[in-house]
């Protein structure tokens, strides 16, 4: 029986383009999986600015209302009470709503940055299930083809096990119980 040589490089070939489907599906998971590590570590970052931008609206709070409260006492004006009380209270009110601003911008920024990294992350899953799936549905397909081109017969020395046995009086569970001796579940006894 002669080698069939075509036959053989043809399912070389196909499995080898399964294996770079399959890469593929794995090389663009990772680069999806690095994208959302970064994105976590800039938003981590961004959210560490906003806090600090909230601490120096706290410490610029801080010096106007000393300056306040300094000029006040300098022109002998009592600093509890008065026009002195109420640019106290104004500058206390202006840090104030800096600050929560910067607390909104960091919570904004911490659901910014989950949001990308999940959606980087189930991009990656996706990029890897459509990477298995191209290389299982490839080969298959590039199965079948060399089955029709080569005319037929490549696989026709297969047995499915799980087909009914070709006796016509076994039914049911007879059919079923041949299948299973088929395969060595059973002993045929």
């Amino acid at each position: 029986m002669a080698i069939p040589w075509f036959t053989i490089i043809s399912v070389a070939s196909s499995a080898m383009q399964a294996i770079s489907t399959y890469n593929q599906g794995m090389a663009a998971k990772a680069a999806y999986d690095a994208q959302a590590d970064i994105s976590k570590l800039k938003y981590k970052t961004q959210r560490v600015e906003a806090r600090e931008q909230g601490v120096k609206a706290l410490k610029e709070s801080n010096k106007a209302l000393s300056s306040i409260i300094a000029r006040g006492a300098a022109g002998g004006i009592l600093t509890n009470e008065g026009s002195m009380l109420f640019q106290q209270s104004l500058s206390i009110r202006e840090g104030a709503e800096d600050f929560q601003i910067s607390k909104i911008n960091q919570e904004l920024l911490q659901n910014l940055g989950i949001i990308e990294f999940t959606n980087l992350k189930q991009a990656g899953k996706q990029s890897k299930q459509t990477g298995i799936m191209g290389a299982l549905t490839g080969f298959g397909t590039d199965m079948v083809a060399l089955n029709q081109t080569a005319g037929g017969g490549l696989f026709d020395d297969f047995q499915n096990p799980f087909t009914p046995a070709k006796n016509e009086y076994l039914t049911g569970y007879d059919a079923k119980k041949s299948a299973a001796q088929k395969l060595g579940l059973l002993s045929s006894g």
